[in-house]
């Protein structure tokens, strides 16, 4: 994963454009970095920047609290539900923090499926506190069209929502693709909020799946390089040992997105037209 700003290639001395609280990459070099995400580094929280340009993940920031993060680390808030949510199952819905190992929910794609492993990680206030990009987001019922989600859900910012537009079919020939949480807050009734701490829940399903979420379509976890990094040291053994496949490039290959993943400007397009 590539985290870009224009720090990264612009001319060297020459002054960083800022726009919407963002550092922005010049189309020239776009194919330089390919499709890529922005993190929000502005801010009097932010005291200092240590860019690396030959390894950008490992660029490191550092706070005015005295924490420093890498950018890879800072991105690494992993797609995950909270406590309160219902998840669609055969016997009707239930909440995610019930939900274990065995126990089988609705997909989108593939009807019934198991559940193979679930996890969860609870964040303080001041690892929340530390960067916008770690906020939770509120999700007003009926915020994503048609009455959906059926009441306020909270994500982590980096939980995808599925999202079924014209004019995603129009601009990437698929009607239907998936949109961080973070990514939809230019709509009505999705905002980052505060919250003392927040407990981040993740369930695994055989495959990257699509599920029932307070009535709305989101995102199982999917194991990946980032996903697997954000989550504890023992909960990623435990995954290793249940899934030893994941270790290995081929084995994640297998998670591969259920539907293709906007990116902020390409996500965009789609919430700037609603």
């Amino acid at each position: 994963m590539v985290l870009c700003n224009q720090a990264h290639v612009a001319p060297h001395g020459k002054e960083r454009e800022i726009v919407a609280g963002f550092l922005t990459v010049p189309s020239e070099h776009a194919n330089r970095y390919g499709r890529c995400d922005l993190l929000n580094l502005t801010g009097p929280q932010v005291k200092k920047i240590a860019f690396k340009p030959k390894n950008p993940d490992a660029s490191r920031v550092t706070y005015g609290c005295g924490t420093t993060l890498t950018y890879a680390q800072i991105a690494q808030v992993i797609p995950c539900f909270t406590p309160g949510t219902r998840i669609a199952t055969p016997k009707g819905e239930k909440l995610v923090e019930n939900l274990k190992i065995g126990d089988r929910v609705v997909t989108r794609d593939n009807g019934i499926r198991h559940i193979t492993w679930a996890g969860q990680k609870t964040m303080q206030m001041q690892d929340l506190q530390i960067s916008a990009t770690m906020r939770p987001v509120l999700i007003r019922a009926g915020a994503l069209g048609q009455g959906l989600p059926e009441r306020d859900m909270i994500v982590s910012p980096n939980h995808r929502v599925l999202v079924v537009s014209d004019m995603a079919k129009r601009h990437f020939a698929e009607s239907e693709v998936l949109i961080a949480a973070k990514h939809l807050t230019q709509m009505k009734g999705i905002t980052p909020i505060d919250l003392p701490k927040a407990t981040y829940i993740h369930f695994m399903c055989e495959t990257h799946e699509i599920v029932l979420s307070d009535g709305a379509w989101t995102e199982s976890f999917q194991p990946g390089d980032d996903t697997l990094q954000g989550i504890d040291a023992d909960q990623r053994e435990e995954l290793f040992l249940l899934f030893p496949e994941l270790a290995t490039k081929e084995g994640l290959r297998r998670y591969r997105a259920a539907r293709k993943t906007l990116q902020q400007t390409e996500a965009g397009l789609i919430t700037a037209t609603g």
